[in-house]
């Protein structure tokens, strides 16, 4: 009975920070700093170890909850990395819940010690803001191994305001990845991207399947001509990494995956309201 009561009282308390949060305007208003830390404060309150362990420590790693770059398996080095802590997820959570996401249907990911919201965690934000839109990916235009660049094209309408543009999703890609897969990925980046347009605010970016390649140290003292390319080079991580491996000397480095920016003729005609240039009608 009373682990009953402990849990009824975090679930109320939970319930309350959800309501709180859902009033927050996370743009262009000050008096949300005051809603944020009562939001904050409630949450931890209700948090506690015990809540963790019993509610929302099982949801980590499965679909019903929420997915991590941890899973307790080898990855494809073959290294395991033991699974987040109790602390961790506890701020990834309350991270989320402050800007609307809930720990469950996989709205969430958490990845190196950091939420970031999903596709399906996108999509609860533009629904809450009342967003109508329809986006329609293309098929890979990419000619970089490694990365796929697939046009999207986002229309929306949104407080009476109907317009459309369109970007370049760049993302990873493998020998396994299906057409299925990217259009997914670059989905998620429409979303993130149109989210972002509305209201200003960057919730920043992760691909769980980036991982990062330890690049070995090379010891260039006594070595002019060594020193001499590696000041030349544009990319000094590529540069160690050609030294490391030749076999990759003669291959084209790997592109930056943000959207690159078009000309100015591209941009939006009311740029004069704070539109991003790098979106075109």
């Amino acid at each position: 009975m009373e682990e009953l009561a402990v849990l009824d009282y975090a679930k109320s308390k939970f319930e309350m920070a959800c309501k709180e949060a859902s009033t927050l305007q996370l743009v262009n208003n000050f008096t949300a700093a005051f809603t944020a830390v009562n939001v904050i404060g409630l949450l931890r309150e209700a948090m506690t170890d015990e809540v963790m362990d019993k509610v929302f420590m099982p949801l980590m790693n499965t679909k019903v909850g929420f997915l991590t770059d941890r899973t307790g398996k080898p990855n494809s080095r073959g290294e395991v990395k033991p699974l987040y802590s109790r602390d961790v997820v506890r701020d990834a959570i309350i991270d989320g819940i402050s800007i609307g996401l809930l720990p469950t249907g996989n709205q969430m990911n958490i990845i190196a010690d950091r939420m970031y919201p999903t596709k399906e965690g996108y999509t609860a934000l533009l629904r809450k803001l009342g967003v109508k839109y329809f986006i329609d990916t293309s098929y890979d235009k990419g000619q970089t191994p490694g990365f796929a660049e697939i046009p999207c094209k986002i229309s929306y309408e949104h407080n009476g305001d109907k317009n459309s543009f369109s970007i370049t999703a760049t993302v990873k890609k493998d020998s396994y990845s299906s057409h299925d897969q990217l259009r997914g990925k670059a989905e998620r980046k429409a979303k993130k991207t149109l989210y972002e347009y509305i209201t200003g605010c960057d919730l920043g970016d992760a691909d769980p399947d980036v991982s990062v390649v330890d690049i070995p140290y090379a010891d260039v003292t006594n070595d002019e001509k060594l020193k001499e390319d590696l000041n030349n080079s544009a990319n000094k991580e590529e540069f160690r990494a050609k030294k490391s491996d030749p076999t990759t000397a003669s291959q084209d480095p790997r592109p930056n995956p943000g959207n690159p920016e078009p000309s100015k003729t591209q941009a939006f005609n009311n740029a004069s309201q704070g539109k991003p240039n790098w979106m075109r009608r």
